[in-house]
C-alpha cells in the first residue's frame, strides 16, 4: 500500500463563494463512498498537485480530516482550470479496503525496442489500463519493457508484467506498443517507387519489341 497522506479541513462555502477558495490556494473537494454522508471539504491546492504526482491518481491516499478521522481514499474526476491547468475541483472517494477497485493506472516504459531502426518510431496506443485489484494493491504505474518490439512483433495486453493481486481488465488482445513506419520514410518509399516505374515500363517494351 501507498504512503500518500493528504490533509483536509471541513468547507463551509459552496457554490459560486468557492472561487474565494481558490484564490486563497485551496481546492473544493467532496469525499463521498463509505461514509454515512458525503463531507465538503477543502484541501491546499498544493498538497492536492504533490499527492497527483506522487501517484495519487491511481493509488489509496490516506485523508486526515480535521476534526474528523482518518480515511482511504481514492482521487477521482480532478477538475483543472483550461488556461493554466491550475486544480479546481476533486472526488475523493472513500474506500472499503476489503472491496476490489476498477482504476485506471498509468504505463511507463523501459527499454529500447530490438526492432528499432532509421525511418520507424514507437505508437503508443493507450496511456493507461484499467486494473481491477484491492485498494492496498494498486499500482502507482505498470512499468512495460519495450525491448522485444519489432514491426513484426507488437506488444498486446496480455504482454504486460504479471502483478500480484491486479487484474488486467483491457482485452487481452489490445495493441498496446507497435512501432510503425514514418511519414518521411513512407514519402521516400512512395518516391523510390515512383522513380523506378518508367524503367520497369520501358524494359517491358524492350522485351515486347524484341
Amino acid at each position: 500500500m501507498s504512503d500518500l497522506k493528504l490533509n483536509a479541513e471541513p468547507r463551509v462555502l459552496s457554490g459560486r463563494k468557492v472561487n474565494q477558495l481558490r484564490r486563497r490556494g485551496l481546492v473544493p473537494v467532496v469525499a463521498y463512498g463509505a461514509l454515512s454522508a458525503p463531507l465538503s471539504l477543502q484541501v491546499e491546492e498544493r498538497a492536492l498537485h504533490h499527492t497527483l504526482q506522487g501517484g495519487g491518481a491511481s493509488q489509496v491516499v490516506a485523508l486526515s480530516v480535521s476534526g474528523g478521522g482518518l480515511h482511504n481514499v481514492l482521487i477521482k474526476n480532478v477538475q483543472r482550470a483550461p488556461v493554466n491547468h491550475s486544480l479546481l475541483h476533486a472526488d475523493l472517494y472513500v474506500v472499503n479496503m476489503n472491496e476490489a477497485q476498477h482504476v485506471a493506472v498509468t504505463l511507463e516504459t523501459t527499454g529500447k525496442p530490438v526492432g528499432m531502426a532509421a525511418g520507424l518510431m514507437i505508437f503508443q496506443a493507450h496511456e493507461s489500463i484499467q486494473v481491477e485489484a484491492l485498494p492496498a494493491d494498486i499500482p502507482a504505474e505498470i512499468t512495460v519493457d519495450l525491448s522485444p518490439l519489432t514491426l513484426e512483433t507488437p506488444i498486446h495486453v496480455r504482454d504486460l508484467p504479471a502483478l500480484k493481486g491486479v487484474t488486467y481488465r483491457n482485452d487481452p488482445n489490445e495493441l498496446l506498443f507497435s512501432l510503425i513506419v514514418t511519414r518521411g520514410a513512407e514519402a521516400e518509399l512512395a518516391e523510390t517507387a515512383a522513380a523506378a516505374e518508367p524503367e520497369v515500363v520501358k524494359r517491358g517494351k524492350q522485351t515486347a519489341e524484341e
